[in-house]
């Protein structure tokens, strides 16, 4: 059976990351309109940088599936003092959208997450023309806060921003999400 598990992200990851978000809108949903296009790798390695350490300012992983090898990546910046994550950043391989693959590594960064005892809640920011995604966010226990309306510039279109949460006993009381 096919498994999938969390990998650390790795300066290897960079051109394959970068090949999978090709194109202003894909960098803009993955890492909103303040994200630079092209993606390059001195950007990435800002957010490489920015996870080391005992309390890093973000965790950063990519999803490795036992038979078809890399096919994700997610992130959680961690604000520590408010003991609050957020999920950003997340893309599944074009080749391998489609399969389920992005909520079962959302369970295993929310799993990482949680297993600290500092982190209370865990939100995110979703395009709602990104259906999918919700979908994926509310199968998984994430609960509609709000709408901020017009939030995001990317070219000559104004986006809505979604934020969605969930907090440590309503994760746990899933089962961490089984």
């Amino acid at each position: 059976m096919a498994t999938l598990t969390l990998v650390p992200f790795s300066e290897a990851h960079f051109a394959l990351l970068i090949r999978w978000l090709a194109d202003r809108h894909s960098v803009a949903q993955w890492g909103g309109p303040s994200e630079p296009f092209p993606l390059t790798e001195h950007e990435l390695r800002h957010h490489l940088d920015d996870s080391l350490g005992a309390r890093p300012g973000r965790r950063c992983w990519m999803a490795h599936h036992s038979a078809l090898g890399i096919v994700g990546h997610v992130q959680i910046a961690c604000d520590w003092l408010n003991r609050v994550g957020r999920v950003g950043k997340v893309v599944i391989a074009p080749e391998a959208r489609g399969a389920g693959l992005a909520g079962d590594m959302l369970k295993l960064a929310l799993d990482n997450a949680f297993a600290r005892d500092d982190m209370q809640r865990v939100e995110l920011n979703v395009y709602p023309f990104n259906t999918a995604a919700i979908r994926t966010y509310q199968r998984l226990g994430f609960v509609y806060e709000g709408t901020r309306r017009s939030s995001a510039q990317v070219g000559s279109e104004r986006w809505d921003t979604m934020i969605m949460g969930i907090l440590r006993e309503e994760w746990l009381a899933r089962g961490k999400g089984e």
